[in-house]
């Protein structure tokens, strides 16, 4: 059986080896992590649902993921930066 691709798995990996100091504490990385995941989840369920099945995305709904795909591209910049 192959595995099974962990993709919040892998932009977690990428953004804690570039946000988080290598000699940060324990607790920091993890409730780092759990913050992480925690937006992930919220962001997800605001993606699934304006994209319910029953129904055809709309410019709106398009509208809203690229926001969302803006701002965090803000926020990376802006933690890069020292300022988030």
């Amino acid at each position: 059986m192959p595995i099974k691709r962990q993709l919040m798995a892998e932009q977690w990996n990428e953004f804690s080896r570039q946000i988080i100091h290598k000699d940060a504490p324990e607790i920091q990385k993890r409730e780092m992590r759990r913050a992480f995941y925690a937006g992930a989840q919220s962001i997800l369920f605001r993606v699934i649902e304006s994209f319910a099945p029953e129904s055809e995305p709309t410019d709106e709904d398009l509208k809203i993921i690229e926001d969302l795909h803006q701002e965090l591209q803000d926020f990376a910049k802006r933690v890069q930066q020292g300022l988030a």
